[in-house]
This record gives structure tokens, C-alpha cells and sequence, in this order.
């Protein structure tokens, strides 16, 4: 049997999809099982045993404009034909993963109801986004398919290569393994959803009067300008280090802070899913949808609300002093 997984969203997505795709491995243990994602998540699968392998979708293709990317359109959805799946689950609705779904040729297509296309698929689940929390969102659509989930825990798998290059980054930057360490991921994927990048310079300056304790800022893509803020106030600290390692690694790194900080974003749910207590720094409109973790999860949340009235959307409402006194009581050290 083989069985095509679709779901081309983002990080914090695809990690909160992971007790759905290890439920259905338990129930289809010979299955080969397919995961159709976005271009540049793949390493998050790589050790994943739930998972025989990945396609990758280029957003590139988005649109379809220009001959070019007409016909690579074309030949992706030839190579998904080619495939012979059995089955096809879309963990999402759209109108391009429809269409992948039905000309796939699986007899069995499942996804949410509610969309554009739904006629191309057989089994339909009455499930819609923002209607309940994410984690049994995607839960709920691969039950349809006769599973049964087996926890709401997420996971990671990390190889050995990973967990050896943290240590030899301990080694480079001075970080004794007796340190406190405090890893700090100042970003997020809209700019509403980012505290105030003076917020993060003036609690970094009280976190490093701490006497043994280390931080690492954790650099994305989208987060190279407040980086460099952080870099240039607090030049030759050698309480602080930077890195801008990609998924595995930063996953890697995670697994050995004693706390990280961050927004509603991807890497959040990495620590979650690492075993790391977690400080999320979220906006009220998101509390309902994807506020699901608990205290059970060492995960913790301060929750403020989108300013989107200067010009510039950033996350309000929460003060210095509300994460520094939250980091102390999550730690029972100040």
C-alpha cells in the first residue's frame, strides 16, 4: 500500500501534524507512507520513521505563470501519477492540493469538506481551520482514514551527527555544561506576531548580570536585522552566542537549553517537541487555535495583542518585566 500525505504549510505545521502521521504508521505499519511537503522542511523528516520519504513543492511554481512554470506544474503532477498511490490524504484545503490529489489516481482521497474542490474527493471530514485547535485539526482528517491517534505528543528525531555538532558548539563559545543556558529565537513569520526588538535588547541586558548563566540567539532567515541589533549592543559579551543553524541543528541546540524563548512560531513547537520548557511570547487572537500545549508540556505562554497601528505591526502588551519575572518563576530562580 502506498498512501500520499499533502501538506505544504510551514514548520509549526508540519511538526504539529506528527502525532497524526505516527498514528498512521501504527495502524499501517507496511504501508509506504509519502509526504508531500514545501521545499526547505525536508531535513525535519529525515530520521523520521513514520515517514519512507519526502516529495518537495516549490513555491516557485506558485501561479503557474510563464510557460516554464507551466510545464514544470505539469510534470510534478505527472511524477505524483507516476507514483501509483492508493491512497491520497490532504491535511488542508486548496485548490492546487486537490487537484494533486485527484490526479494522483488514488482511489481513496480524503481531506476537509469545506473547499473549493471537495467534489474531487471521496471522503470527506467535517473539520474546518479555526474551528478547534490545530493539533486535533490534523488529528481529525487522518482518523478518517480508519486511525486511531495514539497521543497528542509531538516529535523530533535528531541523529547523532546533530547532537555532536551541539557539543562542539558548546566547546567554540565557552558554554560549560554546568551554564544555565537560555536560548532566545527572536523572530516569527509576520511582523505582528514579533515583540519589539528593544523589548529583547533590554531583557537580555538584565539575563546576562546573572551570574552562570549563558544565552543563545537563534537566527532564521527573517530575523538577520534584529540580530544585528542584538550583536551590535552587546559586542565582545561572552555570555552570548549567535547562530543561524538551520532546522536539525537549532532543534539540536534546543534539546540542551534549560528554557527558550520565542513567539508563536515554528520553533516553538520544536522545543515542545524536544523537551524543553518553553516561554511563548503570543498574540491574543491566536490563543484559541493554537494555544494547545499545557504546563504538562513545559510549555508557557504570555499572551499581549497585535499593534497595527504605527506603521510598523509588532506584539504588544507584554512588558520586560512581565517575561523577566515569568523566566524566574518558570526556573524557581529569581
Amino acid at each position: 500500500m502506498k498512501i500520499l500525505v499533502i501538506n505544504i504549510k510551514y514548520l509549526g505545521d508540519l511538526i504539529v501534524s506528527t502525532p497524526a502521521l505516527r498514528s498512521l504508521r501504527k495502524t499501517y505499519p507496511s504501508a509506504e507512507i509519502v509526504l508531500l511537503i514545501r521545499k526547505g522542511f525536508e531535513t525535519f523528516f529525515e530520521n523520521n520513521p513514520n515517514i519512507n520519504r519526502t516529495i518537495l513543492f516549490d513555491p516557485g511554481m506558485k501561479g503557474n505563470s510563464g510557460l516554464m512554470n507551466f510545464l514544470k506544474g505539469i510534470k510534478f503532477i505527472n511524477n505524483i501519477r507516476k507514483e501509483k498511490f492508493d491512497t491520497a490524504i490532504v491535511l488542508h484545503p486548496g485548490d492546487r492540493t486537490a487537484f494533486w490529489a485527484w490526479f494522483s489516481g488514488a482511489k481513496a482521497r480524503i481531506a476537509p469538506r469545506n473547499q473549493s474542490f471537495s467534489f474531487l474527493f471521496n471522503n470527506k471530514v467535517d473539520v474546518e481551520e479555526n474551528t478547534i485547535d490545530y493539533i486535533h485539526y490534523y488529528n481529525k482528517i487522518i482518523s478518517a482514514y480508519n486511525v486511531v491517534i495514539d497521543s497528542d505528543r509531538t516529535e523530533i528525531f535528531l541523529s547523532e551527527a546533530d547532537a555532536g555538532w551541539t557539543d562542539l558548539f558548546f566547546d567554540e563559545n565557552n558554554i560549560d555544561r554546568k551554564d544555565f543556558v537560555i536560548g532566545i529565537h527572536p523572530g516569527a513569520s509576520e511582523p505582528s506576531k514579533i515583540w519589539k526588538k528593544e523589548n529583547f535588547i533590554l531583557l537580555i541586558d538584565r539575563l546576562v548580570q546573572k551570574a552562570g548563566l549563558k544565552l543563545i540567539i537563534m537566527e532564521g532567515p527573517k530575523e538577520k536585522e534584529i540580530c544585528a541589533s542584538i550583536r551590535t549592543s552587546f559586542k565582545l559579551n561572552s555570555k552570548i552566542s549567535f547562530t543561524d543553524a538551520g532546522i536539525n541543528r537549532t532543534a539540536a541546540l534546543i534539546k540542551k537549553c534549560n528554557l527558550f524563548i520565542t513567539h508563536d512560531t515554528g520553533t516553538r513547537h520544536l522545543a515542545v517537541a524536544a523537551g524543553t520548557p518553553a516561554l511563548i511570547l503570543m498574540p491574543d487572537d491566536n490563543e484559541k487555535y493554537w494555544d494547545f500545549y499545557t504546563d504538562g508540556h513545559k510549555h508557557f505562554t504570555l499572551i499581549g495583542r497585535r499593534n497595527l497601528s504605527e506603521g510598523h505591526p509588532f506584539l504588544d502588551g507584554i512588558t520586560v518585566e512581565d517575561v523577566y519575572r515569568k523566566i524566574g518563576s518558570i526556573l524557581n530562580q529569581w
